[in-house]
Order: C-alpha cells, then sequence, then structure tokens
C-alpha cells in the first residue's frame, strides 16, 4: 500500500469515482446557484472518469481529475452530448490558476475530447476567501485584450461552504471524512472534535478500505502539523481511530516509512546502481516490493 502522495493526490484519491464526485457537487450546489443551475443540465448518473492515459497527465501535470457527463436531456439526440468536467484542489490562492486550467482544458478536453463545453471546479480549502479576479484568457496583457474570456466555466469550490458540521452523519462516508480533513487541516481544535463524527461512519465500509481511506487522511492531514502541534494531532488521530479498532498510528508510520524506502532503493536499481536482491538485503523488505531493471 502507497501513502507518499501530496495533498492534491489525496483528493484525487477520493473523488476518483464519479459517484463520490457527483454527491460533492451536489452538496456543493446548495449554496452555490450556478453550480446548481449546470446540475439542471446534466445527468450526473452518466459521469465518467477521464483516465490519465487518456488526458495524457505526461503532459499536462497532475490535474486532479477529469470527467465526462451527458445532458440531461428527453430528446434522444441531445441526452448523448457531453459535457467536460476539469475539477482541480487548492489549499492557497495561486495567481497562476487561470493559465493553469487554460493548459489543462487544452490537453484534456480539447486534444482528446473534440472540444466539450467544460465547466473547470476549484476545490478550495484555504484558510482566507479567494475570489478569482480577472476570469479571462490573457491576465497579464493590457485591459483591451481581456474581452478575451475563458473558453470554459470557472467555479471555485470553498469546502468550508459545502456542509454544516451536523450534517457529517449524513453524507457518505469516504467524502465526509475527507472533508472534516479539507475544512479543518488548519483548525486543530474542530479538526479533532469533528473527525471523531466522520469516522464513525466507515464502520460501514469493508475494513481494508476503511483502514486504507483513514492511512490516507493520516499521511495528508499530519504534513500540515508542525512540532507540539503534530504530536498532539498523532495523540488526537490515534484515539479517535483505535476507538473503532483500526490500525494504529505506528502502522500507518511504518508503512509510509517503508513505501520512502522502496521508492529510493527503486530509483537505484533504475539507475543500475543495485539488484533487486540488494535491495531486499539492506531495506529489510521483500524483493517482491522491486522491480529489475530492464
Amino acid at each position: 500500500m502507497k501513502h507518499n502522495f501530496s495533498h492534491d493526490s489525496y483528493v484525487r484519491s477520493v473523488l476518483k469515482d464519479p459517484a463520490r464526485t457527483a454527491e460533492l457537487l451536489r452538496l456543493a450546489s446548495r449554496k452555490n446557484s450556478n453550480l446548481a443551475q449546470f446540475l439542471a443540465t446534466v445527468n450526473l448518473d452518466t459521469m465518467q472518469e477521464i483516465s490519465e492515459a487518456f488526458s495524457d497527465t505526461a503532459t499536462h501535470g497532475n490535474s486532479d481529475l477529469a470527467f465526462t457527463v451527458k445532458i440531461a436531456s428527453d430528446e434522444p439526440k441531445q441526452a448523448e452530448l457531453l459535457v467536460g468536467i476539469i475539477e482541480e484542489h487548492k489549499s492557497y490562492p495561486e495567481s497562476g490558476i487561470v493559465p493553469q486550467l487554460v493548459k489543462y482544458w487544452f490537453q484534456i478536453m480539447v486534444r482528446n475530447q473534440k472540444n466539450i463545453p467544460t465547466l473547470a471546479i476549484v476545490l478550495y480549502n484555504g484558510k482566507d476567501p479567494w475570489r478569482i479576479e480577472k476570469e479571462v484568457m490573457f491576465p497579464n496583457y493590457p485591459e483591451y485584450y481581456h474581452r478575451i474570456g475563458l473558453p470554459f466555466l470557472l467555479e471555485v469550490v470553498d469546502v468550508s461552504e459545502i456542509f454544516e458540521d451536523y450534517e457529517i452523519p449524513q453524507i457518505s462516508p469516504k467524502i465526509a471524512l475527507a472533508l472534516v480533513a479539507l475544512k479543518y487541516v488548519f483548525n486543530g481544535e474542530k479538526l479533532k472534535k469533528y473527525l471523531k463524527a466522520a469516522m464513525a461512519g466507515l464502520k460501514s465500509l469493508p475494513r481494508n478500505e476503511a483502514e486504507d481511506l483513514l492511512s490516507q487522511t493520516f499521511v495528508y492531514l499530519k504534513q500540515w502539523f508542525n512540532g507540539d502541534a503534530k504530536e498532539q494531532f498523532k495523540m488526537d488521530f490515534k484515539k479517535c481511530s483505535e476507538v473503532y479498532g483500526y490500525k494504529s498510528i505506528a502502522e500507518v508510520e511504518e508503512e509510509e516509512a517503508n513505501d520512502r524506502i522502496c521508492d529510493f532503493a527503486q530509483t537505484l536499481i533504475d539507475a543500475g546502481k543495485i539488484t533487486a536482491d540488494e535491495a531486499a538485503h539492506f531495506s529489510h523488505l521483500s524483493k517482491e516490493r522491486f522491480k529489475e531493471k530492464n
């Protein structure tokens, strides 16, 4: 099991399932009228992820997620029309977000999806409110060129506005835990308070799924804490997870450390510096974790 991922990949792992992204959009649309209008035009049951291979991630980088969804219509021809969705996660306001999204849109939608109309959603969980000031193609150019608008619709969805805390038990377990983690990552006291409620819902999942999500959530959250705050967070997380009999923090951290060792050793193997047998010997990990250099 791999745990060495960034905060972006944590969000990607949770929302990769179209059903979970659909749930997120429905929740967010309650306070976002533009999003509500969008959802009124599409059939979320038809949402499909655009695979990484098809979205050309080697060229456009790690765009969080991309989907297609069909138009909601009783007219057969119109009901086959596709709309694109690009999702990007940000924890801080970024001035370069518009050019980044334009690049993703071109690589994913224009080159591979035949230029279908697209909604770009920025899922934001930063400390301060964020509004993208200039939704134009060329914001650094003189004002005259600002009339050239974006080739897609753009919505910033603030995690803090998606749900009320009393709703946690009503949200599906994986979305609930992820939203609590994102909403309160900068507020240790509230994180401690609501993590337990979110974890309670995991009891409805198969044990391996629950433990995998808990492990990912722990690794994601702990990177935001330092010193005493990190130790306090680890203690709080441990208490919450062990109430439900899930694996210990020590086990998660050991797996994470082993993954880092494995990645480093694999780099040496790929460079021809050592063999898989030598990597297994020095790392005390199974040889099966390594791939021999071709």
